[in-house]
């Protein structure tokens, strides 16, 4: 069960040392009417997202059949494990080669940022709705409290960066059989993982006007430190998860 947690926790720590989470929040909070009501819908919708993406994991779990309820050593169990931590891994990958390379940290604020591939085909679709989800749009207060609470929504439960970190996490937590354990490992996965999308909240709360330049700060550090450390807890909780599918695999 302890390998179970430190997985868990590893995870959880993914999202935490995520750069993506809090600048986003310290960029609604810095939201020029209502930054307060801003950043706690933000974190309300972040808070959301996560539970979603954690719930399609424990769903995955069941479905698959690597629940501890239902039979092991089934190949769909073994193909849900093998692609986790296939994404787990390609996603450390990923973060390693970022850190390498010192690539800048997205930032949607600056008017020189250039939307990925997603961003640009979803405005094609959708020009309306994207354009009221724009940080530099001027929209009436409840609009803003509404681009919050969904802005944290998209970041934490479908983010291609951190929608399969919560997906694996579901699924670990759906591994452990005692219940106690179990709900001490939701426990652990909710406090870690959640602090990113309350922070800019607690800033805006104790300091106000302060999230601009703790954003920059936080930038600097993250840019040369937070990717590796992500890095690192990816391709570890890949490797035990691509371990715990070998040892499950049918008819080996």
């Amino acid at each position: 069960m302890s390998s179970h947690l430190a997985v868990i926790a590893s995870l959880a720590l993914a999202i935490f040392f995520s750069p993506e989470t809090l600048v986003l929040g310290l960029v609604i909070a810095s939201d020029r009417k209502v930054p307060r009501l801003a950043s706690f819908a933000f974190a309300i919708g972040a808070i959301a997202g996560i539970a979603f993406a954690t719930g399609i994991g424990l769903w995955i779990a069941h479905a698959a059949g690597t629940d501890v309820a239902a039979r092991h050593g089934s190949w769909p169990g073994f193909i849900a494990r093998i692609l986790i931590a296939a994404a787990l891994v390609i996603l450390g990958a990923y973060r390693a080669v970022n850190a390498f390379r010192k690539k800048p940290i997205a930032d949607i604020s600056e008017p020189d940022h250039k939307p990925g591939k997603l961003r640009t085909s979803l405005t094609q679709r959708f020009p309306t709705l994207m354009s009221r989800l724009d940080p530099a749009a001027d929209l009436p207060d409840s609009q803003r409290v509404t681009r919050g609470a969904l802005a944290g929504f998209v970041i934490c439960g479908l983010h291609p960066k951190i929608f399969p970190i919560a997906i694996a996490a579901g699924h670990q937590i759906e591994q452990i059989t005692d219940p106690r354990v179990r709900g001490l490992g939701i426990a652990i996965f909710a406090a870690i993982s959640v602090v990113p999308a309350l922070l800019p909240a607690i800033i805006e709360l104790v300091n106000p006007g302060a999230v601009i330049r703790i954003k920059e700060g936080y930038e600097r550090v993250m840019k040369v430190h937070g990717r590796w450390i992500t890095a690192v807890l990816l391709l570890g909780a890949g490797a035990f998860v691509a371990h715990d599918a070998w040892h499950m695999m049918p008819k080996r």
